[in-house]
């Protein structure tokens, strides 16, 4: 059975949880519970200290992604209103350099696995609960502050208790 090009590249381009091809959903969050569930949702144990009381959103961002500029706005909004109760990291994979030091970075803090398993996601942003580095919730390309605000506000009540 043959594809066209455009149907293989694309259905590349857009993976599904659990390895599927096909469309991604843009601007809704991504599941999080159940098989299907993305990578970035495993648990990949306690992040760095420096990051620790607070839910850390990650951002997977790259220059020559068009929807990554679309939401960097929303992103900037955000870090400025909650900060004091998140810590934003954005990890650049735009290319070979920017990638190496996103990936030092991401060793630092204890997200090296989660770089690794995302960093062809550009736009993907999660919100992670530092203590068991598991995602609380994942977004792509995602420009609704209230959804991204509800779900920090989600990780708070679980480091609380």
């Amino acid at each position: 059975m043959s594809f066209p090009l455009s149907v293989l590249l694309l259905s590349l381009a857009n993976p599904l949880p659990g390895g599927l091809a096909g469309p991604a959903s843009l601007g809704a969050p991504l599941p999080v519970d159940g098989a299907g569930a993305w990578l970035a949702q495993k648990p990949a144990g306690a992040l760095a200290p420096s990051l620790q009381g607070r839910p850390v959103v990650v951002d997977i961002y790259a220059s020559w992604c068009p929807a990554c500029r679309t939401i960097a706005p929303t992103l900037r909004s955000l870090a400025k209103s909650q900060a004091g109760k998140a810590t934003f990291v954005t990890f650049d994979v735009s290319d070979a350099a920017t990638l190496k030091a996103s990936r030092e970075r991401a060793r630092s803090l204890g997200l090296g696995a989660f770089l690794e398993a995302n960093r062809s996601q550009t736009s993907l942003v999660a919100v992670i609960d530092p203590r068991s580095g598991t995602s609380v919730q994942t977004f792509r390309a995602s420009t609704d502050a209230g959804a991204y605000v509800a779900a920090i506000g989600k990780a708070q009540s679980m480091i609380r208790r």
